[in-house]
């Protein structure tokens, strides 16, 4: 379900385009407008259908997609402020929907804002939620990419508020899908949590065996959700099978949590590539998988390095800097003579 998570999310909201991008430039040569961007003027109905009609269109020729880059956002704009203006029922489907939209327009000034500004619109999307009778996709959609949006800037301390509270309203909802993602987003501000702290691991390895996180204790662990599908992991192997052979010696090893749902060609590939840790697998969970709930992992790679007490002391470690991070714990390795 979550391996889908963004993508469902973005094509009810129109967030891909433009939540957290910078104002498009106009074109010297674009489309001529369409009707399909004039907004109808003082029924709210009417207003409505088109904001769904925008909603499902995809642009396919490259002249499309200049006119829905220069005229998309406005039409969005002008659709939900003569929604809020017209519609004298706030708690209205239509008025929601246009609420909805405006905060997400709203997201690229978060973006680039101060904390502040990132603070003040936290409540203001916290407003929305609380005032509705039950959650929606869109409400969803909203959340979800506030939260990413302040992680990314970098501002943890509010992402980790955000998510706690977004997970525990949309952890009541009725709908198990929405439920779902509100257990998910609270995972998410448990891993915010997690520098400095123990982290805990439980489940089967794939070769069927309970796994045993109190063997770890003492040494350097790299924690690895990953999947055989997701091209930027394999692309990682390399990197930490390299990383692997020069430091599991003075003690540094690899817990990998795979987020496959295919049993056997999850251990075709660990045989083919020679991965020598251990693998967490459940069968048929993909991105469903527990760990993955318990820490809201909702994008691969995600990784965690625990140093010998088994707290967390680097996130994302990749590329370069997992050689780096182990040099400084276990110390440089001396590099072999080459073969004469």
């Amino acid at each position: 379900m979550f391996r889908r998570f963004c993508c469902a999310l973005l094509a009810t909201s129109l967030l891909a385009a433009f939540a957290v991008s910078s104002p498009l430039q106009a074109q010297d040569e674009v489309a001529k407008p369409v009707d399909q961007y004039a907004v109808p003027e003082n029924d709210v109905a009417a207003i409505v259908d088109f904001l769904n009609r925008l909603e499902a269109y995809r642009p396919t020729t490259t002249e499309e997609v200049l006119a829905y880059r220069q005229h998309a956002r406005k039409a969005l704009e002008t659709a939900a402020n003569r929604i809020v203006k017209l519609e004298k029922d706030k708690t209205s489907d239509a008025y929601r929907k246009a609420t909805v939209i405006r905060l997400q327009l709203g997201l690229s000034d978060v973006q680039h804002g101060t904390a502040e500004t990132q603070q003040s619109f936290y409540k203001d999307v916290l407003a929305h939620l609380k005032s509705a009778k039950a959650p929606s996709q869109q409400d969803l959609a909203l959340a979800y990419t506030f939260g990413q949006v302040i992680e990314q800037v970098g501002n943890l301390n509010l992402a980790k508020e955000a998510y706690t509270e977004f997970g525990k309203y949309f952890s009541k909802s009725d709908d198990e899908k929405l439920a779902g993602y509100g257990e998910m987003m609270a995972g998410t501000a448990r891993r915010l949590e997690l520098p400095g702290k123990e982290m805990n691991l439980e489940g089967t390895t794939t070769s069927g065996e309970a796994f045993d996180w109190k063997a770890y204790r003492g040494k350097v662990v790299l924690v690895d959700y990953w999947a055989t599908w997701c091209g930027p992991c394999v692309q990682e192997l390399p990197n930490v099978l390299e990383n692997y052979e020069k430091y599991h010696d003075k003690g540094f090893d690899v817990v990998g949590i795979s987020l496959d749902t295919d049993p056997a060609k999850l251990s075709r590939f660990i045989a083919e590539r020679e991965l020598p840790w251990v693998c967490l697998f459940e069968e048929g969970a993909g991105t469903n998988n527990a760990m993955a709930k318990r820490y809201g992992v909702m994008r691969i790679p995600t990784t965690m390095l625990l140093d010998r007490e088994g707290k967390v002391v680097a996130m994302d470690v990749r590329g370069g800097e997992l050689g780096r991070q182990l040099a400084a714990l276990l110390g440089p390795v001396e590099e072999k003579e080459s073969a004469q």
